[in-house]
């Protein structure tokens, strides 16, 4: 079965990621796209734009001490988008996180427009507080 192209978009994304390609992160985005990620962390936040979310993402890995790291468990492609579910883990001043993540990834014309992430709250809150 061939993986839907809303979730090859993601994933494409997630692998430049990994591999600390920013510059390819940012163009999986449209101009005018928008991650939410609620809480009261560090990096809790709308940000708005591919370099407001590179700049997100940079500081995630930042603040992690260069230890955060993902695992996918699955990538969900529909015709609306793309669901993301992952393992996140990081080791940094005594502080450990590992948890499961899903990001909601709206899609539009091979472009993400909005990235709904939900995070174990508590957990991401109390790593980057």
């Amino acid at each position: 079965m061939n993986e839907h192209p809303n979730a090859t978009v993601v994933r494409t994304m997630v692998d430049a990621f990994r591999r600390g390609d920013l510059a390819a992160v940012g163009a999986a985005f449209a101009d005018d796209a928008v991650w939410d990620l609620p809480g009261r962390s560090a990096v809790a936040g709308v940000y708005k734009g591919p370099d407001a979310i590179i700049g997100f993402l940079a500081k995630a890995y930042e603040l992690s001490g260069g230890t955060l790291q993902l695992e996918v468990i699955d990538i969900l492609g529909s015709d609306w988008g793309a669901v993301q579910v992952q393992y996140v883990r990081a080791a940094h001043d005594g502080r450990l996180l590992d948890c499961v993540e899903t990001l909601a990834h709206e899609i539009d014309d091979g472009k993400i427009v909005r990235t709904y992430h939900r995070p174990d709250q508590y957990a991401i809150d109390a790593f980057f507080a």
